[in-house]
């Protein structure tokens, strides 16, 4: 089973038939980075539309090598009071455009990674309905989400997903953690709240930062300590990307936020308390850049049977290991006939070049049977998987 468990989809939201499933802010839309990102799902500019946009996601799944896909829907930003803030997302995309738009086109392949905000009242019934729908996971991605994982109300979420899936078994949660390019807050103090740590440099960078815009400090304690207790409760958390700085090298760390260390403990934690109810897992999406190539290394050493592959597209990949006569072949491309992006943008299908490049990195490591055994093992009448 070839699971790639970590891979977002867009709305835009500007046809009728498209306006209920999610928006793309007009601000996002005029940032590099969604260029960027239309760029890696080859999306013209002038193109893109909702209906562009199903095209290229079913494409890059249905045209990959990969069994299943999960695809993951971002609950819009709910306020202090439990209220819905649609206008206070820069990007939200609805749990039914996976399973009403997406799901029915894709021969089998996509798997619904929902999202429910835990601030939302109706968290345990909107859960549920999840679960209905065949959800392998919820996704939070705290800062764009605008939540404080320190909040009471996000340890009562995690214990309800410590024994919300099938027959009672845990629905896994994917929680970003350390620093977020792609989808950003559009409140820069909420910025930390995806940080499981917090030192001496974030404090010093963040006293440059001018007041408006100063992140919050997080509540670093407690927000280990609701994980803690969620586990406790039977949650299961998968930290993504390993929590790892997105342009900062492995021998200059310091010049951008890193969770790894936390993550590690947390990953180790859980390795040296067996009988705890719930665990802890990372995956490795978005880690095939030349940035966090120097940090291989460091994952190669983190336990295995806890790290699990997947993509993170359409953030860039990048083909690492492509040799000389791959690299003259772009370069020729390039000048010869224009083809500027095929000296970013690998040619083949971007989720299998990721899942290539994984396993050149890291052979037959188990993290590319560990998301098949985590999601499909709760599913009632899945083969059992073996690790």
């Amino acid at each position: 089973m070839k699971m790639d468990m970590h891979v977002h989809v867009g709305v835009l939201g500007d046809h009728p038939d498209f306006k209920q499933y999610g928006v793309i802010s007009k601000w996002m839309r005029n940032q590099p980075i969604y260029r960027i990102m239309l760029l890696y799902a080859r999306v013209e500019p002038e193109d893109a539309s909702d209906a562009r946009f199903q095209e290229a996601v079913l494409r890059a799944i249905c045209r990959s090598g990969m069994d299943q896909v999960v695809c993951l829907a971002l609950d819009p930003v709910f306020d202090m009071k439990g209220e819905r803030r649609p206008e206070w997302s820069n990007m939200w995309v609805a749990n039914e455009y996976i399973t009403r738009v997406l799901r029915p086109l894709a021969n089998g392949k996509i798997r619904l990674g929902a999202s429910v905000h835990p601030y939302d009242p109706a968290f345990t019934t909107r859960v549920k309905q999840c679960v209905d729908e065949d959800a392998v996971l919820l996704k939070w991605l705290p800062s764009a989400q605008q939540i404080d994982l320190a909040d009471e109300r996000v340890l009562r979420a995690l214990q309800v997903l410590g024994r919300a899936g099938p027959g009672g078994t845990a629905l896994p949660l994917l929680l970003h953690v350390g620093t977020e390019h792609a989808i950003v807050t559009t409140d820069p103090r909420t910025t930390s709240y995806d940080f499981l740590s917090w030192g001496w440099w974030d404090g010093f960078y963040n006293r440059l930062r001018k007041k408006p815009a100063r992140w919050f400090v997080p509540r670093v304690n407690q927000v280990l300590a609701n994980l803690r207790a969620g586990m406790e409760a039977g949650a299961t958390i998968i930290l993504a990307h390993c929590g790892l700085p997105y342009f900062a090298p492995r021998f200059t760390k310091f010049l951008e936020h890193s969770d790894f260390d936390a993550v590690k403990a947390l990953l180790e934690e859980t390795m040296a308390r067996p009988n705890r109810k719930g665990k802890c897992y990372a995956d490795v999406s978005a880690c095939i850049t030349p940035f966090r190539k120097g940090y291989f290394k460091d994952i190669r050493k983190l336990p295995r049977s806890l790290l699990l592959a997947g993509s993170d597209f359409p953030v860039p990949v990048f083909e690492l290991s492509a040799n000389i006569d791959e690299n003259a072949r772009d370069f020729e491309a390039m000048i010869t006939r224009g083809e500027v992006d095929r000296i970013l943008v690998p040619q083949d299908n971007l989720l299998d070049v990721n899942w290539r490049e994984l396993k050149h990195a890291f052979g037959e490591h188990p993290m590319f049977r560990n998301a098949a055994a985590v999601f499909l093992m709760s599913t009632p009448g899945s083969p059992p998987v073996t690790v």
